[in-house]
């Protein structure tokens, strides 16, 4: 994997025993220090690793959420489709988190320390970012005894249902943190205009966020608790649906400096395609649905395949399902030997770039949270009678979200030069992206038209389906998360794997390191399909994925 980008500090790991006397002597003077290190330089760093982390750092998550599979271009295994995973494929997703909460935790104490309830509020909402992930993965992890450096070199593992009660009354009080800013005339905002690479120091932004990220931890553990009053209790908090959460720490075209989903999973500098991008392609389950409900974003999202007829390798015989002459397909989820690359849809460079700009594009902001996510949670919350409205308040949330979605993209759904060949890609929309999505949901189609929907599983499905989609390139954990919790779309197991069951994966196995070096607190035996998180219900058994073969 690509070097992360280097726009922040290098305090490394001796913030995580930086307490200790041992550590003092000897030290290089090119090392920042704890006590050097100032909350708003510290800050940038916190802000861009947590975001790299979760859209560049690692492709399985995206196998993970069934918006991508390999591609015929590359050979291996890939063990996160088949399953034959070992502790030590999960280092990174624990390292790397578990690193950077030792740095919040540096911004908290000297937030509480110094009296900043701006610093303790985002501080205290990027921990539960975190955490929220770590949970979402593995369950039980180390959460009171963690980022304590020589304090506790081994901690103990927290219960995740116990973790996520703390997470939600941290966010109640970063909240309040944020409150006690808007309300004070005489706050400073200083360096954090341009530190805060999210929302320079906007505090009601920053409370939008947090409550939003509530939400989702709410909705999350919504079918093994009653959250009903406490999702009702925040509706007029969250993010307005039509506005993204965005990181950008000063993007530029240059080597390791661009905005990295465009880099990671696209192009070079120098106008290249990138490895990843080869290797890496979106699955035919998310191209399939897209072309069955004519959505318009499929241009956007997958660019059209460049050669016709069948794999020339005999990969893939698309004339025995009706796609000879079908320019958008992906490749069946986890299909090992699948058709060569261009033979099969690839990232769509709309996706990547927001257009077709490739000047542009690695410019542009990284999506951190888009407000259609809380769009589609509350249309969830209404159709369950969580909050009030009903179906029509539903339906309202529902085609708000679609609308904002499409919103997001407008600049690529409207960029012609998407389509340069005529006769490969589709056309560009006409009009705005809000008419296309009015167009879009009015269809005649139930799996989009609410009008057309008549049960309450439609309806259900339609939403997740659309949250599904909206994750696509923004929010993998999420995306893997919510299908997990939903059991919807209808996913499928991965063609080559070697489950029994057919289920798809339901945890991580604690990583290696952990059984290294923390061995008394180590649990294993995990088994990734049937020992699920504390808020996930079943795993039943779900299709294989067909092949084209």
């Amino acid at each position: 994997m690509r070097n992360k980008i280097l726009f922040t500090v290098a305090l490394s790991g001796m913030l995580l025993s930086s307490c200790t006397d041992w550590l003092d002597i000897n030290h290089s003077p090119n090392d920042a220090l704890q006590s050097t290190v100032t909350n708003d330089l510290l800050l940038s760093s916190v802000q861009n690793n947590i975001n790299y982390n979760r859209i560049a750092d690692n492709s399985n998550i995206h196998f993970m959420s069934q918006h991508w599979t390999k591609s015929g271009d590359v050979s291996g295994t890939y063990t996160f489709l088949t399953g034959l995973v070992m502790p030590q494929n999960f280092d990174t997703f624990w390292n790397d988190r578990y690193e950077i909460l030792a740095n919040i935790k540096v911004i908290e104490d000297n937030a509480i320390e110094n009296g900043d309830a701006g610093y303790e509020g985002i501080a205290k909402t990027l921990k539960a970012v975190l955490y929220h992930e770590l949970v979402d993965m593995f369950d039980n992890v180390p959460y009171t005894e963690a980022a304590l450096g020589g304090e506790a070199l081994a901690p103990k593992y927290d219960k995740g249902s116990d973790i996520y009660a703390d997470l939600l009354k941290q966010l109640d009080a970063a909240m309040d943190c944020f409150d006690q800013v808007i309300g004070n005339s005489g706050y400073t905002i200083g360096a954090l205009k341009t530190a805060d690479i999210m929302f320079n120091g906007d505090f009601a932004a920053w409370k939008r966020y947090a409550a939003s990220v509530k939400l989702s931890m709410l909705m999350r553990i919504s079918n093994v608790q009653d959250v009903a009053s406490q999702v009702k209790a925040l509706v007029d908090d969250v993010m307005f649906i039509d506005e993204n959460v965005t990181n950008n720490p000063g993007y530029y075209k240059n080597d390791d400096k661009m905005n990295p989903l465009y880099e990671v999973w696209g192009y070079t500098y120098l106008d290249k395609e990138y490895s990843y991008h080869k290797y890496y392609v979106p699955t035919e389950e998310l191209v399939k649905f897209m072309r069955e409900t004519n959505n318009p974003l499929l241009r956007v999202y997958a660019d059209p395949r460049a050669n016709m007829g069948n794999d020339e390798d005999g990969r893939a015989n698309y004339d025995l399902f009706g796609l000879e002459n079908e320019r958008y397909i992906g490749v069946p989820y986890g299909m090992m030997a699948p058709a060569g690359g261009k033979y099969a849809s690839k990232i769509g460079l709309g996706v990547l770039a927001k257009s077709s700009s490739k000047v542009d594009g690695p410019l542009e902001d990284l999506i951190v949270m888009p407000g259609y996510l809380t769009g589609f949670y509350l249309a969830e919350a209404a159709l369950r009678g969580m909050i009030d409205g009903g179906d029509a308040a539903a339906k309202s949330y529902y085609e708000q979200a679609v609308t904002s979605m499409f919103k997001t993209y407008e600049r690529a759904l409207q960029d012609a030069a998407l389509s340069t060949d005529k006769e490969k890609s589709r056309p560009a929309i006409t009009g705005t992206a809000a008419q296309a999505a009015a167009e879009f949901l009015a269809q005649n189609n139930a799996a989009v038209n609410w009008d057309l929907m008549t049960t309450y599983e439609e309806k259900m499905h339609a939403i997740q389906a659309q949250k599904w989609l909206g994750l696509y390139c923004v929010d993998p954990y999420e995306a893997w998360a919510e299908i997990r919790r939903t059991d919807m779309p209808n996913f499928l197991h991965a063609s080559n794997s070697s489950e029994e069951g057919t289920k798809i994966i339901a945890r991580f196995l604690y990583p290696n390191g952990e059984k290294n070096l923390n061995p008394n607190n180590y649990v294993d035996g995990i088994n990734i399909y049937n020992d699920l998180v504390f808020w996930d219900v079943k795993n039943e058994g779900v299709g294989r994925a067909p092949t084209y073969e």
